[in-house]
C-alpha cells in the first residue's frame, strides 16, 4: 500500500517537474520571442529616424513618385541656392503640426524641407502669430505691414519678401475662383498647379539681390483706375493687370502701384515704370512727368513699359510723347487668318462669349535675340488684339528695335478709338458689346464694313512689340534709358500669363531683366495638380523591385534559417 502510494508521489513528482520545465521552455521561447519582437520594433523606429534624418540632410534619398514631380527641385534653383553667399532665413506664420496637417501646406512644408537640405544658408522656422507676438513683431517691423497667419516669410539682412500661402504659391482656375469668392466653391476646386518653387526662388533671389529692380505701376489716375474696364465680374484688363503685377513681383522685382496724378515719379526710388493702357489721354504735365523721370536730370538709366491697347480713346498728348521715342501705334488690330500661323486662345476677353480668340503667333526678330532667355524657345507668343507699332524718322539718336512681329500673311483691321466723354469715371458703357467687338475684330466672323476690304488689305509683318532706346556717350561709358512698348494687354492676358504652354510671361521677363541690367530670374514651370495617378521612372522602378522583389525576401529566409537553426540546437 506505501509502495503504491510512494510510486504515485513520484510520478506526481515527476510530472510536476515536466510541467515545469515545460512552462520554463515556454517562458523561455516566450521571452525570446518578446525580446525579438521589442528589438523589432526598436530597429524599425531607429531605421525610420535615421532615413528622416537622412531625407532632410540628402534630399534626394527620397523618391518622388508624384507625376507632376511635385518635390523635385530644378537644377537652375539648385544651382543658386548652393551658391549663394548670404544666409536666407524662411519663417512660415504658423505651427508646424497645423500648418503640414493640410495636404496643400504640406507641399509646400515638403518643398522648403528641401530647399534647406541643399543649402547650408537657408533655414526654415514656424511660429505662431498668437503664441510668439515678439517673433511676429520683428517680421512686421522689418516688413513695414502686417503679417496674416499662414504666410511665408523670406528674409535675408534687411530684406524682406511675404508669400500668401494659397494664392502665391497655387495657380488657380479663374471661374472657378470666382465662384470661391462668392462662396460657392472650395479653394481646393479652384487650385489647378503648384508653383511653390517658382515663388520660393524668386524670393530668395529677391532678397539676396544686391542690385534689386523697383518698379512703380501708374495703376491709376486721380484716384480712378488708369485702364478701361469692362462691367463684367472678370475683366480682362484688371485680371492682366494683376497678372503682370504678379509676374514681376515673382520674379524679384519690388512692385509698387502708382497715382498719375498724385504721385511723384520718383528717379531716386523707382527704376522702371509701367504705363498700362490708359483709357483716356494724359494730361500735360503727366507727360512732363514722364519725360523727366526718362531723363533722370541727364544720368538717363531709366525704363518705361507702356502697353497699348483697343479700349484708349485718342491719346494725342500719349502719342506726341512716343514720337519723341521715334514710335508711333496705329489704332488697328493684327489679325492673321493663315493656320500656320495664328492660334486659338482662350483668352478672358473671349470667355463672356463663349468662343476662343485666333491671335497671331509672333516671332522674335530682334537684333540681340532675347530668345536666349527662354527656357523652350520652341513654345508660342502670341498676340491678340494687339496694335500695330510703327516705326518713325527722325535724327534725334534715338533707336527702334522691332522685338516680335506677325507673319507676312497678317494685315490690320482698322478700329476706332472709344469715346469716354459722356462718363469719366466708368471704364466702358456696355463690356459685353466692347468684348464682342473685339472678338468680332479677332476673328473675322462678323462681315466686313463697306470702308474695309481684308482680300485688298495689305499684307506683311506687322510689329507689336518693340524696344526705343536713347543711348549716349560719357566719354568712357554709354547711359541709356529705354521705353519698351507693347501692343496689347491681351499679350498678358492671365490665362496666356500663367500657362506655361506660352512664352508670353517668360519672354516679357527675360527682356525687362536684360533691359534694366537685372540678373536673370529662374523661370519654373509650375506642377500640375490636374492629375491623380502616380508613377515612377525606371530607375526608381529599378529601385522598388529591388527592395521589394529580392531583399526583403532574402531578409526573411535568412531570419527563418537563423530561427530553425537556433531552435534544433538548443
Amino acid at each position: 500500500m506505501e509502495k503504491q502510494k510512494h510510486t504515485e508521489t513520484a510520478e506526481a513528482s515527476l510530472e510536476k517537474q515536466q510541467k515545469k520545465l515545460k512552462n520554463r521552455k515556454k517562458l523561455k521561447y516566450g521571452g525570446l520571442a518578446t525580446a525579438i519582437t521589442v528589438i523589432f520594433v526598436a530597429v524599425v523606429v531607429l531605421v525610420n529616424v535615421v532615413v528622416t534624418q537622412i531625407g532632410k540632410r540628402y534630399p534626394d534619398f527620397k523618391l518622388d513618385l508624384t507625376t507632376a514631380n511635385l518635390y523635385a527641385i530644378s537644377d537652375e534653383t539648385l544651382d543658386y541656392i548652393r551658391n549663394m553667399d548670404k544666409d536666407v532665413d524662411i519663417a512660415i506664420s504658423s505651427d508646424e503640426a497645423t500648418f503640414t496637417s493640410d495636404k496643400n501646406n504640406k507641399m509646400i512644408a515638403e518643398t522648403l524641407s528641401k530647399y534647406q537640405g541643399y543649402s547650408d544658408r537657408i533655414s526654415v522656422t514656424y511660429f505662431d502669430t498668437t503664441k510668439d507676438p515678439d517673433v511676429l513683431s520683428k517680421y512686421q517691423e522689418l516688413y513695414g505691414g502686417s503679417i496674416q497667419s499662414n504666410e511665408i516669410i523670406i528674409t535675408s539682412g534687411s530684406r524682406i519678401k511675404v508669400y500668401n500661402t494659397t494664392t502665391d504659391m497655387f495657380e488657380v482656375d479663374q471661374q472657378k475662383y470666382q465662384y470661391y469668392q462668392y462662396g460657392m466653391a472650395s479653394f481646393a476646386d479652384c487650385i489647378t498647379a503648384f508653383k511653390g518653387e517658382q515663388t520660393l526662388t524668386s524670393g530668395i533671389m529677391n532678397v539676396t539681390d544686391s542690385n534689386p529692380k523697383t518698379v512703380g505701376i501708374i495703376a491709376t489716375t486721380n484716384g480712378s483706375p488708369i485702364f478701361a474696364q469692362t462691367n463684367t465680374s472678370s475683366d480682362p484688363n484688371t485680371y492682366a493687370f494683376y497678372a503682370m503685377e504678379n509676374l514681376l513681383d515673382e520674379n524679384g522685382y519690388d512692385v509698387s502701384r502708382l497715382d498719375m496724378i498724385n504721385d511723384t515719379l520718383d528717379t531716386e526710388k523707382y527704376d522702371i515704370l509701367v504705363l498700362p493702357a490708359p483709357k483716356t489721354d494724359l494730361t500735360t504735365d503727366s507727360v512732363q512727368k514722364l519725360q523727366n523721370f526718362m531723363y533722370n536730370d541727364g544720368k538717363l538709366g531709366k525704363q518705361l513699359v507702356y502697353i497699348a491697347d483697343y479700349t484708349q480713346s485718342s491719346t494725342p498728348n500719349l502719342d506726341a510723347f512716343l514720337k519723341e521715342w521715334n514710335v508711333q501705334v496705329d489704332y488697328s488690330s493684327v489679325i492673321d487668318e493663315n493656320n500656320s500661323t495664328n492660334q486659338e486662345v482662350n483668352i478672358l476677353l473671349s470667355q463672356s462669349n463663349n468662343r476662343s480668340f485666333v491671335a497671331p503667333v509672333v516671332t522674335v526678330t530682334d537684333e540681340e535675340d532675347y530668345t536666349g532667355n527662354l527656357a523652350n524657345a520652341s513654345l508660342p507668343i502670341v498676340a491678340p488684339m494687339a496694335r500695330p507699332i510703327q516705326t518713325l524718322t527722325a535724327n534725334n539718336g534715338r533707336t527702334v528695335t522691332a522685338l516680335l512681329t506677325s507673319s507676312d500673311t497678317s494685315y490690320c483691321y482698322p478700329l476706332s478709338p472709344k469715346d469716354y466723354s459722356t462718363d469719366s469715371t466708368a471704364a466702358v458703357a456696355d463690356g459685353s458689346a466692347d468684348s464682342q467687338e473685339a472678338t468680332e475684330a479677332a476673328t473675322e466672323a462678323a462681315a466686313t464694313t463697306t470702308s474695309f476690304d481684308k482680300d485688298s488689305a495689305p499684307k506683311g509683318q506687322n510689329t507689336v512689340m518693340a524696344l526705343c532706346r536713347d543711348q549716349q556717350s560719357t566719354g568712357d561709358a554709354f547711359i541709356e534709358s529705354d521705353v519698351i512698348v507693347l501692343g496689347s494687354m491681351s499679350m498678358l492676358d492671365v490665362n496666356l500669363v500663367q500657362n506655361s504652354a506660352y512664352n508670353n510671361a517668360e519672354y516679357f521677363v527675360g527682356l525687362l531683366n536684360s533691359v534694366c541690367g537685372k540678373e536673370d530670374s529662374i523661370v519654373v514651370a509650375s506642377k500640375d495638380l490636374t492629375q491623380t495617378s502616380i508613377s515612377a521612372s525606371a530607375t526608381q522602378l529599378k529601385a522598388i523591385r529591388l527592395v521589394v522583389v529580392f531583399l526583403i525576401p532574402l531578409a526573411v529566409v535568412v531570419a527563418g534559417v537563423i530561427v530553425a537553426v537556433r531552435r534544433r540546437y538548443r
